[in-house]
């Protein structure tokens, strides 16, 4: 099946990642503008080593000033591909200032970011955004009490915009993504002989690169106002 993509360019929030890079990649390889944001050095490095001269803006959700976005937003976007979390592990009880901080930026400072976003798409009545969330919003581990929250509160905004925007041309979903064999999840499944038991349930960077460009593709736009579950089957039962 071919795919087809009525818009021209792609905010990639978390460009730096691996999946970021990897869709990048998929979807330059269809035509369209690719803009990767990055929060570190190393996110800028990785950018800049895989696409050189690529434009890459510098986004931290726990900052008020959007300013970087701005002649990005100005020009015009069509897709939204939301990778931007930051990692705490906490436990609630004992969660302290970093945490409050942590909400803060991952839910009202992910609601100014979509506030712009879509402004930008209104003008052209398309836009499909689409937000890379995690099991764990259904099924945090212990200390995952913040980033699970932080995720499943995610879910909720897109899934609003959604609701109140699709008469406007635009569409929302949101991907939970399970093990994936990626930073932390990697770490995690080198560790203490769990990718021998857990390693046919994880997902590959590839597998989760390509599915999100077809849910970028006009071929999935009548997925919307939906969370869909990629895990590999892991959720669907017990594991050690």
């Amino acid at each position: 099946m071919k795919l087809s993509f009525r818009g021209r360019t792609a905010l990639i929030l978390g460009g730096g990642s691996e999946i970021g890079l990897a869709l990048a990649a998929l979807l330059r390889e269809e035509g369209l503008q690719t803009v990767p944001t990055h929060v570190s050095d190393a996110g800028l490095a990785a950018i800049a080593a895989r696409f050189p001269g690529t434009h890459s803006p510098r986004l931290d959700l726990g900052e008020r000033d959007l300013g970087t976005l701005g002649p990005v937003l100005d020009a015009g976007v069509d897709y939204l591909v939301d990778l931007a979390q930051a990692d705490l592990e906490a436990l609630l009880p004992s969660a302290g200032e970093a945490a409050e901080a942590y909400l803060e930026a991952h839910i009202s400072g992910r609601l100014r970011l979509l506030k712009a976003v879509t402004r930008s798409m209104l003008p052209r009545r398309f836009g499909r955004l689409v937000f890379v969330s995690s099991t764990a919003a259904a099924l945090p581990a212990p200390g995952q009490g913040l980033y699970g929250a932080a995720k499943r509160a995610a879910e909720g905004l897109y899934q609003g915009l959604g609701i109140e925007l699709g008469a406007r041309g635009m569409t929302t979903v949101s991907l939970r993504l399970g093990l994936v064999d990626a930073g932390r999840g990697r770490r995690f499944l080198d560790g203490a002989g769990r990718r021998d038991s857990l390693g046919e349930t994880a997902v590959t960077v590839e597998q989760a690169a390509a599915t999100l460009l077809f849910l970028l593709s006009d071929q999935a736009l009548a997925m919307t106002c939906t969370t869909i579950t990629m895990d590999a089957g892991l959720t669907a039962r017990k594991y050690a």
